[in-house]
């Protein structure tokens, strides 16, 4: 800050030196400049004379042109005398006033219109601020708080009410995020998305619950935009509430086609699928007749994993693309108390109609102990893999041998 103002100071004090010596330096005297301009007409009387001599000037208008020049000179002469009582004095109560008036106005002009506020913050770091500058929390309550007291008298301001409900979820105030969301959704009541919003919060409120108070307004988002992706997680999650998997599974599956291939959200989107989709393999494999596409084997333990899996873990068993896309082609899931255990992969346990091991070239095949029981590699998980096969491949050896370490596997990406 005091920087700032050493700035300030030199350059208002150039400003200074440019105006105040021409108002206290004395003009230049009148007789001189009486001189200078009866110089001035002197040369004008000449190149007249010279102009008649010359034929360019008729002779009879001589006297008329003298005339002329006389009397700009007398016009001039007066014009002097005006001049020469203001100019040839100094002006030093001119001088004074600017100084004492130009600074103060600047800093006047600074304090209404500058940010002096970033000055002293400036040299005070700490004062309401983190270490990395953000606001503290009193700061972000005070600037929520004038929102809303702006809200009071603007009421339709429909961008106002939005910010002000993500403000308030973004704090952890549901109850307040959720009346701010309503009046958001009475100023524009055709948006999806605004009311996907509305019913997140509403589950808040409602103890996490989606089938009550929240669920009128998935719907209404849902008719609104059936591509809404917030309402369709909010529809498959609240299906899965209810116990209707096959309705959750068709939703979720909706959002997947939507998403980017490659991007997080898909991922765990793919997760989700395969968990709900992949059917429970049976303690003992009973004998069934298989496709020419399916791959069979059996996956077993090796004596010296880094740890040992609990029986109740959750085993999936999927092949996926050797090359492209990592979604899985076929998935099914088993505990890992009933390995040792043999295995058929086949087009009935594909996670999408478009993606199917009979239309794979080369395929892997991996069988994963989740410590967690999501789909999802975490680390600690237990895996082994196969090396590249085609479909029809029969009696894989698959054997979890290694485990998952700080940079899980990624999930096999979805693709469409």
């Amino acid at each position: 800050m005091t920087l700032f103002w050493l700035i300030a100071a030199a350059l208002i004090a150039a400003t200074m030196a440019g105006l105040l010596p021409p108002l206290l330096r004395a003009g230049r005297p009148m007789q001189a400049r009486q001189s200078d301009a009866a110089d001035l007409y002197r040369g004008q009387l000449d190149d007249l004379e010279a102009d008649v001599r010359a034929g360019m000037l008729a002779p009879e208008h001589r006297r008329e042109a003298r005339d002329e020049v006389g009397r700009r000179l007398l016009d001039d002469a007066g014009s002097l005398d005006v001049a020469a009582s203001a100019s040839s004095r100094p002006s030093p109560l001119l001088a004074a006033a600017l100084l004492a008036l130009l600074p103060s106005a600047a800093i006047v002009l600074y304090l209404h219109l500058g940010n002096p506020i970033a000055l002293w913050q400036a040299s005070d770091p700490g004062h309401g601020h983190d270490a990395a500058g953000a606001p503290s929390a009193a700061q972000i309550e005070g600037m929520v708080n004038q929102l809303a007291q702006r809200l009071r008298g603007e009421p339709d301001d429909l961008e106002g009410w939005v910010m002000l409900a993500r403000s308030y979820a973004a704090l952890e105030r549901p109850g307040d995020a959720a009346m701010a969301y309503g009046k958001a959704v009475a100023l524009a009541p055709d948006e999806a998305a605004l009311r996907a919003d509305y019913a997140d919060v509403l589950a808040s409120v409602d103890g996490g619950v989606l089938n009550g108070l929240a669920f009128a307004q998935i719907q209404r988002a849902l008719a609104l935009d059936p591509n809404q992706p917030k309402a369709l997680a909010l529809s498959a999650s609240a299906a899965m509430e209810r116990g209707d998997t096959q309705e959750a599974l068709r939703q979720w599956q909706h959002l997947h086609r939507l998403l980017p291939p490659d991007s997080q959200t898909a991922a765990r989107v793919a997760s989700t699928i395969a968990q709900i989709s992949a059917p429970a393999a049976p303690a003992k494999a009973a004998p069934q007749q298989v496709g020419a596409e399916a791959i069979t084997g059996r996956v077993t333990l090796a004596g010296n994993l880094p740890r040992t899996p609990a029986a109740n873990e959750t085993v999936f068993i999927y092949a996926r693309a050797a090359e492209g896309p990592r979604i899985p082609l076929a998935v099914m899931k088993a505990r890992a108390g009933d390995l040792p255990l043999g295995f058929v992969l086949d087009d009935s346990l594909a996670m999408r109609a478009d993606h199917r091991l009979s239309g794979a070239g080369q395929v892997i095949v991996e069988a994963r102990i989740s410590r967690s029981g999501q789909a999802q590699p975490t680390e600690g998980d237990l895996i082994g893999s196969s090396g590249p096969v085609k479909p029809g491949a029969r009696d894989l050896a698959i054997v979890i041998d290694g485990a998952l370490g700080t940079r899980p596997t990624p999930l096999p990406s979805p693709s469409r």
